[in-house]
């Protein structure tokens, strides 16, 4: 052992004056010039990878012909692809649609024409046949078909099938083989799924044509995010598939939103940084002048070419982002004011918390002037929050207020929430529970989920999970989701109607 350490300290000097160009302004003589491990990781990566073993079996899984797939570190993505569908799957699926038809509602509301969510498939649901032989996925349906077939609603717009049929024709395959993300090929399948979703919504619009999506060449193209893993970023080469459209867009300019900064549209471009901020883009050479608001994750980079050709103004924002700063996206639809909203999310974050906190917080409708006939609730007791004034102060992260009826209401035909932000938060996600006053705990079935936008918002009926009507109810838990915002804020009213009143005033759940 000594030995060998003494040959590697001896062997390192060299493997780094050879492999290794030193980062600009790095002292010719210091020990992390010299002595550094990463040229013999590399090596060990590169000896062991042509074998099929992957030095980081969470980050990366190497397959066959040298096809490398995303480990479990992100999304469980490995585990997710071979466990087949159930119960839990079901009851998300249907949360979804529910959640979909609640936000299409509102964005209609706000003027927005269509609403659709793309869901771009894994690479191992297309490619499969590159997969080692022990992640092969189940014959029975799984995870995201569970999901999906549950949701009831048109508004999703699954391309996994259509990019499965075309990569057994394509002239090059769709997805990178060292990369987790599909290329510009793979991505014009899926966008000629959204355009046909589209059509019913948007007869009169313009799509680039059958010449535009033509592929014109291959060309390389060195690593990718699983190649960089593995080290191997400098080594391993690629082809990246050049549409005709990407080399007759002419110029677009990309800002920070509400910004004169412009982006450098090389780092835009690159699927690997994800701005943590609005992106705009414009492009005076488009086939429509619509405003589109496009929530979407690092896949959407391989359809910006198509959708700047399409749409003159795109702002673009991580779906993982718009709770944040107090409703970002509840604030962008009221600014930008766009004829479109667009969500692409990739197959393995769909049932993951963060994608779910998009679709489960759908926004409450407003029902306007109180109603008489409400049960309104009075206040018990608090947690992480506090009296400040004539409102309150939330004193933690998990912030909640426990209340109760004066008498049990046998079910709900509506709920009012009257609260306002003093920091003018756009929106507030919360969610409420209920139980019986005979009941020892809240429980997650006995709860809603809601986007509570600006001062006062309601829903029209409360169910459990399953969709059966609430039962008695008098005890009652609102908490508080605001990820850092609405710390200060005024509470005038949270109410119940009962169903017999919702009856008897016409009112029909929705």
């Amino acid at each position: 052992m000594l030995l060998a350490t003494l040959l590697g300290l001896a062997v390192l000097p060299l493997l780094n004056g050879w492999l290794v160009t030193p980062p600009p302004g790095t002292a010719c003589c210091s020990v992390d010039r010299w002595f550094s491990s990463e040229p013999l990781l590399r090596a060990a990566s590169a000896v062991l990878y042509r074998v099929g073993i992957s030095v980081a079996p969470h980050q990366v899984v190497v397959g066959r012909d040298g096809w490398l797939y995303l480990g479990d570190e992100q999304s469980a993505s490995l585990t997710t692809h071979r466990r087949a569908g159930r119960a839990s799957d079901i009851r998300l699926g249907q949360s979804y649609g529910e959640g979909a038809r609640r936000w299409d509602a509102y964005l209609r509301s706000r003027g927005v024409q269509a609403f659709r969510i793309l869901v771009a498939p894994d690479k191992e649901t297309v490619y499969p046949g590159h997969l080692p032989q022990w992640a092969l996925p189940p014959s029975a349906p799984g995870v995201a078909d569970t999901l999906l077939a549950h949701t009831g609603t048109d508004l999703f717009v699954d391309s996994r099938e259509v990019l499965g049929r075309a990569a057994t024709t394509a002239p090059s395959p769709l997805f990178y083989r060292h990369d987790t993300h599909w290329n510009p090929l793979g991505a014009s399948h899926a966008f000629a799924a959204l355009e046909r979703s589209l059509r019913a919504d948007l007869p009169y619009e313009v799509w680039p044509s059958a010449d535009e999506r033509r592929l014109l060449r291959l060309r390389p193209r060195a690593g990718g995010d699983l190649a960089d893993s593995l080290r191997l970023g400098a080594w391993l080469t690629d082809t990246e598939p050049v549409l005709a459209v990407s080399e007759q867009l002419g110029t677009r300019v990309h800002r920070r939103y509400a910004s004169s900064d412009q982006l450098d549209p090389t780092r835009v471009a690159d699927s690997r940084v994800i701005p943590t901020f609005p992106v705009e883009t414009h492009h005076d050479q488009a086939l429509n002048t619509r405003r589109v608001l496009w929530l979407t994750d690092s896949f959407g980079k391989g359809m910006d070419d198509l959708m700047h050709r399409s749409f003159g103004q795109v702002v673009t924002l991580h779906w993982r982002d718009v709770h944040k700063h107090g409703g970002q996206l509840v604030r962008l639809i009221d600014e930008v004011r766009p004829e479109l909203l667009i969500v692409t999310v990739v197959e393995r974050a769909l049932a993951t918390p963060a994608f779910a906190s998009v679709l489960q917080y759908p926004p409450g409708m407003a029902t306007g002037e109180p109603d008489a006939s409400l049960h309104k609730a009075e206040l018990l007791e608090m947690s992480g929050v506090e009296h400040q004034g004539d409102g309150f102060r939330t004193t933690s992260g998990v912030a909640s207020l426990t209340f109760r009826l004066a008498r049990p209401v046998a079910g709900a035909g509506g709920l009012s929430l009257r609260l306002i932000c003093e920091d003018r938060s756009a929106a507030l996600p919360v969610q409420v529970f209920w139980r019986g006053a005979h009941q020892p705990r809240f429980h997650r079935d006995q709860s809603v989920r809601w986007l509570h936008v600006g001062a006062q918002s309601s829903l029209d009926r409360l169910t459990t999970a399953d969709g059966r009507p609430a039962e008695e109810m008098q005890v009652l838990r609102l908490d508080l989701r605001g990820q850092g915002h609405c710390r200060e804020f005024r509470l005038q009213e949270l109410a119940l109607r009962s169903a017999s009143a919702a009856a008897e005033t016409g009112e029909r759940p929705r």
